[in-house]
């Protein structure tokens, strides 16, 4: 018995199963409407940054050695800080579409936490603040703990909407939307927190911006594994 085959690339003449494989492809097609660019897409959390920044010394206060350093070292900082966090939110939504992946990931990764060092020790040069005695527990539990809730729905909304396209490396986007998130609830958190001592702001502040990476990391490789 001879096989029959489609007789050209986009399938004219075919028959049996090819035929039939073919109607169901054209008749499931349908228009969609292209992503935007991942910087357009990442814009959507602009409020949400400019809330974290402005809104926490609203709630909390404002930092008291705020004269000491200055609108550049207080203001200047975490708004880079904010913006570099909202970048790497892009490059996440950018990492999750087919085909755009991130290239050297890791060193993008290892810059912002550079980054955050950097920020911790001219800080430090401004105004060498530290933790008051006695109370080094307390300051790092608060220190960790609501930066942590408080960038967790950034971090969430930013994985809905790199979830959007098809992330084949999830664990790499939810990290940097984890990231990212982390950096932008940061940049408002230090302009409440009193303490620029590095060992205080690496061990609570950076740690919560690491947490907050790596329970993006968890929760979209969980995902992942879900929709496979």
């Amino acid at each position: 018995m001879t096989e029959r085959y489609p007789t050209d690339a986009r399938g004219a003449g075919a028959t049996g199963p090819f035929k039939a494989a073919r109607g169901a492809i054209l008749s499931d097609l349908t228009p969609v409407r292209p992503l935007p660019a991942p910087l357009r897409r990442a814009m959507v959390l602009l409020p949400a940054g400019l809330m974290l920044l402005a809104a926490q010394p609203l709630i909390y206060g404002l930092r008291g050695d705020a004269d000491v350093l200055g609108v550049l070292r207080l203001w200047g900082l975490s708004a880079a800080q904010s913006v570099l966090g909202l970048l790497f939110i892009a490059a996440a939504l950018r990492e999750a579409v087919p085909g755009r992946t991130l290239p050297r990931a890791r060193l993008l990764f290892l810059f912002g936490a550079l980054v955050s060092i950097a920020v911790t020790f001219v800080t430090w040069q401004g105004s060498a603040t530290v933790v008051p005695p006695g109370r080094v527990g307390l300051y790092w539990t608060v220190c960790f703990t609501r930066p942590v809730l408080i960038g967790f729905p950034v971090m969430a909304i930013a994985l809905a909407l790199a979830w959007r396209a098809y992330p084949l490396r999830a664990a790499l986007v939810g990290a940097f939307a984890g990231l990212g998130a982390g950096l932008m609830t940061d940049a408002g958190w230090r302009t409440f927190c009193h303490v620029s001592d590095p060992v205080h702001v690496l061990s609570a502040h950076l740690a919560a911006v690491l947490a907050l990476s790596g329970a993006g990391a968890a929760i979209a490789a969980l995902l992942d594994r879900l929709r496979r």
